[in-house]
């Protein structure tokens, strides 16, 4: 009798320690399938966003996903990112139905993303030419839903711009511009003009367009969406 319990505690002992094992494996084979998918559409995000981004995902177990190469949903997240010719604004992309293919890119059905660009950014990017009048400051009227761009030391100028949509595109448009309290030249208003619409007729990454807009206190606020569309692959070297 004692023989057949002292039997019956050691085969349960290897039941749960075989149990144990298989847990075991089966957490670390789940760790190891998220971190790789991590790594992988941050790889890709990277190519499209900017370096830094930080990826979560959706849906059920990663070792799952990584054998079907599907995931439900993966929000792509980067506070440095580039859009466009506009840097290191904020980025909060969802992307719907992804599926990953074998070079190391993916499809993905739909995205949705919420960025945010703030004043200083705006300041790189109307001021990145380098000319006779750099901007030296940026101020918002969320009320009037424009961008006010000093121009020169010193108060020389000033230019108001209206940030709007055009074809899935957020573009500046010259409300007006003056130089020491008077109209600017027309010439130099064509110039700031011309200067404003090349710098914000990039395309943007993921194939979104932008389609709404707000002015805000800190900045602008951009919503964009895009179909179905592919990830970036690595470049080969």
């Amino acid at each position: 009798m004692i023989r057949a319990a002292f039997r019956r505690h050691r085969a349960a002992s290897v039941t749960a320690l075989a149990l144990a094992l298989v847990l075991l494996t089966v957490t670390a084979a789940e760790a190891a399938a998220r971190t790789m998918l991590r790594d992988r559409l941050a790889a890709a995000a990277g190519r499209a966003l900017g370096q830094d981004s930080t990826v979560d995902i959706d849906g059920g177990p990663a070792l799952l996903a990584l054998l079907d190469r599907h995931l439900d949903a993966v929000t792509i997240s980067n506070d440095h990112a580039t859009l466009g010719r506009i840097p290191d604004v904020s980025v909060r992309a969802r992307l719907q139905d992804v599926r990953l293919t074998g070079d190391r890119s993916g499809t993905v059905s739909a995205v949705h993303a919420d960025v945010d660009v703030p004043a200083a950014s705006l300041r790189s990017m109307t001021g990145a030419n380098g000319g006779r009048l750099p901007v030296t400051g940026v101020r918002l009227d969320e009320k009037r839903g424009t961008v006010v761009l000093d121009l020169g030391q010193g108060g020389l100028g000033q230019a108001t711009v209206r940030p709007a949509l055009q074809d899935g595109h957020v573009t500046l448009r010259l409300q007006e511009a003056e130089i020491l309290g008077r109209p600017a030249p027309s010439r130099l208003v064509g110039r700031i003009q011309d200067a404003l619409t090349a710098r914000t007729d990039a395309d943007y990454p993921l194939g979104l367009k932008a389609t709404s807009l707000d002015v805000t206190a800190s900045g602008l606020s951009i919503g964009l969406e895009a179909g179905r569309t592919r990830l970036p692959a690595r470049t080969k070297t």
